[in-house]
């Protein structure tokens, strides 16, 4: 089996399915059966930022001075963010690989994966500038049992999924089979699934705490880093509910899915489970955030699910939470409502490819 594949017969037919059609050859942009994939590539791409953009000087005062209870909530909120992240920029285009069979796809999972190394590499930006021992947060992400616990789930899923790349691209005559090609999907099935709820329940729980800090004029150029990694995972969420539809309206895709709904929604169920277990966690020890409280984040949590429950068609067994609990989050999420005044804080709003070329052909003299 070559890297690449010199007998690649899809070109003439168009036929590049995600997953599991012949191995690629050429990269091609001229047969695309899935443009919307690229039309989110495109969309990523012109978002793109640095994590160095914002200066932190004053995030790293105020946690210097800041009261104790507003640093330890900072500090274990960066602690999960850091680690999710850094799962996440080695879990998307790597893992994937072994199975995919679309330019298009591979394009953008390969960006996917990109923008989330910068977001891994922000987090341990911000640590190394911010906090006077960095190593402190490298304790508390690998030696506290509620950050690694509250994504127990999703690495799961992730390993599982490595697990069967290896197995595939080492034994792939076993998977020409049904009973193989059936075990494939299922397992990739679960993975993206994850991936969409790491992206659409996790870390929009995540944000909540970071946020509602920022709200009290503290750690500002914190917030405006995580408020762009913000940016980005929603567009990831729709990278990955673009996938599910693509691949859930093929029979047997949809037919594996429907064949292990009942397995999905245990995965989903235990990873809302997580985080109401970590806004336990988080509020306890005498823990509190101006704004926010437990119950308010566990109606987040619930309010963000709604939308994987609805667009996977499954059955919701939560109670509907029909108004947005952290109005206010709109504020955070929407880069737009967020202009400030530049000499209070770098500003991260600006447009990209905004510059109109109208001069057409006049010389311009030094």
């Amino acid at each position: 089996m070559s890297i690449f594949n010199q007998q690649n017969q899809a070109w003439k037919t168009g036929h590049y399915p995600l997953f599991l059609g012949e191995k690629l050859g050429l990269y091609d942009s001229i047969n695309t059966p899935y443009p919307q994939l690229f039309d989110l590539y495109k969309l990523q791409k012109s978002m793109d930022w640095s994590e160095d953009e914002v200066n932190l000087e004053q995030s790293r005062m105020d946690l210097l001075h800041c009261s104790q209870n507003n640093y330890d909530v900072m500090l274990k909120n960066l602690a999960f963010q850091w680690e999710l992240d850094s799962v996440a920029s080695r879990a998307i285009a790597p893992l994937f690989a072994p199975f995919i069979s679309n330019s298009e796809l591979w394009l953008m999972f390969s960006k996917q994966s990109e923008i989330e190394n910068l977001h891994a590499l922000t987090y341990s930006e911000i640590i190394r500038q911010c906090l006077a021992d960095p190593q402190a947060v490298f304790k508390e992400v690998m030696a506290n049992n509620a950050v690694l616990a509250r994504s127990e789930t999703v690495i799961k899923a992730f390993d599982e999924l490595s697990q069967a790349g290896a197995n595939y691209t080492l034994n792939p005559s076993y998977f020409c089979t049904d009973k193989g090609l059936n075990e494939i999907r299922h397992v990739l099935l679960k993975a993206l699934i994850a991936l969409y709820c790491l992206e659409k329940i996790e870390f929009l729980s995540s944000f909540a705490a970071t946020f509602a800090l920022a709200e009290q004029n503290i750690f500002q150029g914190i917030a405006k880093l995580v408020q762009k990694i913000a940016q980005d995972e929603q567009v990831h969420c729709m990278m990955d509910e673009a996938v599910l539809e693509i691949l859930l309206k093929e029979p047997v895709w949809h037919e594996c899915f429907n064949f292990y709904q009942a397995e999905i929604q245990i995965m989903i169920a235990e990873i809302i489970e997580q985080e109401l277990t970590w806004n336990r966690y988080l509020f306890s020890e005498g823990r509190s955030i101006v704004g926010l409280n437990q119950h308010l984040l566990d109606e987040w949590v619930f309010y963000n699910a709604q939308d994987v429950y609805l667009f996977l068609n499954l059955k919701n067994p939560h109670v509907l939470i029909k108004n947005n609990p952290l109005i206010w989050m709109d504020n955070w999420l929407d880069l737009n409502k967020t202009q400030n005044a530049n000499q209070e804080a770098d500003n991260n709003n600006y447009s990209l490819n905004s510059v109109v070329n109208d001069i057409d052909d006049e010389i311009l003299m030094l």
